[in-house]
Order: C-alpha cells, then sequence, then structure tokens
C-alpha cells in the first residue's frame, strides 16, 4: 500500500515545471501593460471630456447671466421718465464687436413711486439751486434730469439736498427752466468690454458695467463681445431697418427695440489653445421706446 505522503511529493525537479517560464511571464507583462494602456487612454480622454463639459457649462452660464441683467436694465429702460420730448433712455458707442450701451430708469422710494417732482420758481441759465415741490428720494450724487415744459432738458448730478424743497445741482446749468419744469432721480448703467491681464499674464476681457458716475466694476469675467443693433420703425417691409447706431435724436425716437449678440469664453483654452465660446443674441424692447 502506497504511502499517503507520495501524493503528495515532488522530486527536486518536479518544482520547476510547476511554476510560469519565462515567456509565460514576459506575455503576462506585456498583456498587463496593455490592459494599463487602454485603462489610462479611456481616463484621460474621460477625464478631458468632463473638463470641456465643465468649462462649456461656465461659459453658458456666464453669457446667460449677464443677459439677463443687461435684458432686465434695459426692458426697464425710461421707467419713471419723460417719453416726450428730447430725452432717451439710451446711448450708445458703435466700436466694432466692442460696442458700449447705456440705458436710464427712473428711481424708486421704497413704496416703488416714482422719485420725481417738479419746478416751482424760475431757474436761471448757470444757476445750481433749484426749488421744487418736493425733494424726498433725492440724494447727493443721484444723476438727475431737468425737463422744460418745451420738451428740452438737461442730465446733472445732485449737489446737495439743501431742504425738503431745495436740491442743487453740482455744476452750474445749461439753460434757464420756468416753473413747472419737471425734475427725475435716474438709474444710468452703462455696458462695456474691457481688457486686463491676469495675475498669470493672460489677457482677459470681462463685462463693465458703471452705475451713474461711480467707478466702473467687472460684471462677468469672460465676456469677449458685445454687438449691439438697433432696429428702427422706418421701412418695415416686412422688416423693419436696422442700423448700428441711430446718428440723431429723431432716429434714436424710431427704436423699435435693441438687438444684442454677445459672446463668452471659457476661463482656460485646451492644450491647442483654443478657447470654448458660447454666442447668445437676444432683442430688448425698451419701456419708453414706444409709437408715438
Amino acid at each position: 500500500m502506497s504511502d499517503p505522503l507520495d501524493l503528495v511529493a515532488r522530486r527536486p525537479g518536479d518544482w520547476s515545471r510547476a511554476g510560469f517560464s519565462t515567456l509565460e511571464l514576459l506575455l503576462s507583462v506585456a498583456l498587463m501593460g496593455l490592459a494599463i494602456a487602454a485603462t489610462s487612454g479611456m481616463y484621460v480622454a474621460g477625464k478631458g471630456h468632463m473638463v470641456m463639459k465643465g468649462r462649456e457649462v461656465e461659459t453658458t452660464q456666464a453669457a446667460r447671466a449677464a443677459l439677463d441683467v443687461m435684458v432686465r436694465d434695459l426692458r426697464l429702460g425710461g421707467a419713471c421718465l419723460p417719453v416726450t420730448g428730447e430725452f432717451i433712455s439710451l446711448e450708445g458707442i458703435d466700436n466694432a464687436h466692442e460696442d458700449e450701451i447705456l440705458t436710464r430708469t427712473g428711481l424708486t422710494r421704497d413704496d416703488l413711486s416714482c422719485i420725481r417732482s417738479a419746478s416751482t420758481e424760475p431757474v436761471a441759465l448757470s444757476e445750481t439751486t433749484i426749488s421744487v415741490e418736493s425733494t424726498d428720494g433725492f440724494a447727493a450724487g443721484n444723476r438727475a434730469y431737468i425737463r422744460h415744459p418745451d420738451g428740452s432738458g438737461e442730465f446733472f448730478d445732485v449737489g446737495v439736498v439743501l431742504s425738503a424743497t431745495k436740491l442743487t445741482s453740482q455744476a452750474p446749468l445749461l439753460a434757464s427752466y420756468p416753473p413747472t419744469s419737471g425734475v427725475y432721480a435716474i438709474d444710468e448703467r452703462r455696458y462695456y468690454i474691457n481688457w486686463f491681464t491676469s495675475p498669470g499674464g493672460q489677457t482677459v476681457p470681462e463685462l463693465m458695467i458703471q452705475v451713474g458716475s461711480d467707478t466702473p466694476m467687472s460684471f462677468a469675467a469672460g465676456i469677449e463681445k458685445l454687438d449691439v443693433q438697433y432696429e428702427l420703425r422706418a421701412n418695415c417691409n416686412p422688416d423693419c431697418d436696422v442700423v448700428n447706431l441711430p446718428q440723431d435724436n429723431a432716429e434714436w425716437q424710431l427704436v423699435e427695440q435693441v438687438l444684442i449678440e454677445l459672446t463668452s469664453r471659457s476661463a482656460l483654452s485646451d492644450i491647442d489653445g483654443v478657447y470654448f465660446r458660447r454666442t447668445i443674441q437676444v432683442g430688448v424692447k425698451p419701456r419708453n421706446i414706444l409709437p408715438r
């Protein structure tokens, strides 16, 4: 009868036949290397795709957020302000694809009533003191507009609110105004493109906003294009005239809506130096640009 230990016993030479040969080891290492390389390639490609998707979302959100605020301000343009005469709620500068646009809206009190009044005494040429029915809501530094009953007028910055019925202009007025001339407090907002150099040495575009005479502030980084056009109520057969900028007050009065094309680019480029860009177009009709 055989010894049970003989079933598992091996001669010294048998151990080499029980392991892997050198060729088998090399093949195993090669196959493992190919598998790792394939997996790494998929990981790198997946990571790159996620990075680009992140830049796409970031760029789209920047463009939409900037446009949302601009559209809101433009739609309110002219609210609580004169709708006849020389007053226009818009101004602009045509500068290729880096246009500027300025919109004006009347300021309101906490109860949402318009901050406006009327002069109670004549205001002489070069005068700085204006007597009004009420100065409630007016404040030093406010942008304001005084309107002559004939429709003419001018902008000024409030200097000091002297009393409940008197305020001053920071600079002498350029015309004389009779009693009943309207006086309006204005929220004035200017949008334009600026380029700056980042700490890393990159030239970066940004959308700037300036409120009244305050120092301009960066509003949205990455906005590299602001193209503004104006659709007029003229020659509408069927499409109305579109101009890059109205030439005079009479043409401003014909503006039906403001057409905006805004382009945002990603904060970083890809390995080839290419930025992701998102362009959005919108048409906006300011409140007091209405048929006369």
